[in-house]
């Protein structure tokens, strides 16, 4: 199979996380040892980071390795937002992947099944000082290893409307997703809503997560959403609906983008899933006057988790000084100091993530600092959703047969069981 063929088959996911003739086969090669000598040129490739905000921390980066390695040059490259897919492609399909690259999952997937990127679980000794959760992105369904570094991350929260739930006589914010449907039933008979979205199928990962279940999604290369612990789920909302606790909007946005959020910021629903800077960023500029009614809590079961990392191309003639220079990239104190500069991320070391006033923006609302915290404890714990190859088209088309469902037209398991079909037979091959 191609490069070009299998990469293109699940990127779409990954933008929204970006700040601003060969032929794969065989199995993938591990590059060359962490036990080799640090010494010649390497090349250093970001996706759209090189401006007048990054540049100067770069250039810190590298000049600091370089001094630290006598012998070795590192040359910085950058692409564009834009295209990136489409560079990734042509530099695989030449021969030509940079020696250490910044990848999402979903790239990193596709390149690691086609032997071109170093498994770090085999050759780096510094491989657990990462996050569980971002090492288990770059960990994938039937490939033994690890193939990136995570570098930098964000997550969804819970917010909640503290007025609203108090119509109902609920004086906390509910501490698991099963009372949060519970509490929804209490809503709904006070002609309130508690929300204005309904799951889609990378939603129902951390909802049969927190409820105790196993949602594999993806098992011998195949899709497999559809389980009896989702369908309960989609059946709750479907109840929930004809109650009056999910929105209209909830049926006629499945697949838009925000709508809970937006709903959430006009005080008609009790609960949002939101990023870790929702309160400064959001709530205080859009929605000053529903910040005082605003309380913040943990993610539930296996929490979202969105990255970005590096990783070190299997092909690199210096794999060790390759190898040595992602370490270094991404180390505690350099995650950190990129972090500080992007605001709202979290770093991808389990050490960074333990003190979080050591890069976070100091906080303007109590709320705020509050959710800087429970993002920063459920980073480890938090997992990406869905899986290589599923695309947002994929995603969509399951969102819309799930709405089906909730409002009585179809079972769930017929949504679930169409929306699983669908994607299985168009995984591009």
């Amino acid at each position: 199979m191609k490069i070009r063929s299998i990469l293109a088959a699940g990127v779409a996911a990954s933008v929204a996380v970006v700040l601003a003739g060969c032929t794969g086969g065989g199995a993938p090669q591990s590059g060359g040892s962490s036990d080799g000598e640090i010494t010649g040129n390497i090349t250093f490739q970001t996706w759209s980071l090189k401006n007048d905000k990054f540049t100067p921390y770069f250039n810190d980066v590298i000049a600091a390795f370089e001094k630290e390695h006598k012998g070795v040059k590192v040359n910085w490259i950058d692409q564009p937002a834009d295209g990136y897919e489409d560079k990734i492609l042509q530099q695989a399909e030449s021969g030509e992947l940079p020696d250490v690259v910044n990848l999402p999952p979903e790239y990193a997937a596709e390149l690691a099944k086609a032997g071109q990127l170093v498994d770090l679980k085999k050759e780096s000794k510094v491989i657990g000082d990462y996050v569980d959760g971002g090492l288990a992105g770059y960990t994938y369904d039937g490939l033994d290893g690890t193939f990136g570094f995570p570098w930098y991350l964000g997550t969804n929260l819970n917010y909640w409307n503290t007025e609203l739930l108090g119509k109902a006589g609920i004086t906390a914010p509910p501490a698991d997703f099963e009372a949060t449907l519970d509490d929804a039933d209490k809503l709904a008979a006070k002609g309130v809503q508690m929300m204005s979205d309904i799951p889609d199928v990378k939603a129902l990962q951390w909802m049969v997560s927190d409820m105790g279940g196993d949602y594999p999604f993806q098992k011998d290369g195949k899709f497999v959403f559809d389980t009896p612990e989702a369908e309960k789920i989609i059946d709750r909302y479907a109840e929930l609906y004809k109650a009056g606790g999910v929105s209209p909007e909830a049926l006629q946005g499945a697949g838009t983008a925000n709508a809970n959020i937006n709903n959430f910021n006009k005080g008609t629903v009790a609960w949002t899933t939101a990023g870790p800077n929702y309160i400064d960023k959001d709530v205080a500029v859009n929605a000053p006057t529903l910040l005082p009614k605003v309380k913040v809590s943990g993610g539930f079961g296996d929490a979202p988790l969105f990255l970005q990392g590096i990783s070190v191309a299997s092909g690199s003639k210096n794999s060790a000084t390759a190898l040595a220079f992602a370490e270094f990239v991404t180390n505690t104190p350099n995650q950190i100091e990129f972090v500080k500069l992007a605001a709202g991320f979290f770093p991808g070391t389990k050490e960074a993530n333990a003190d979080p006033s050591k890069f976070a923006e100091t906080a303007q609302n109590p709320e705020q600092e509050q959710a800087t915290k429970f993002a920063a404890e459920q980073m480890d714990s938090a997992r990406t959703p869905g899986a290589p190859g599923f695309t947002e088209d994929m995603n969509t088309y399951a969102k819309q047969q799930i709405a089906l469902a909730v409002r009585g037209d179809i079972s769930a398991k017929e949504a679930l069981t169409k929306g699983q079909d669908y994607a299985n037979q168009n995984v591009t091959k």
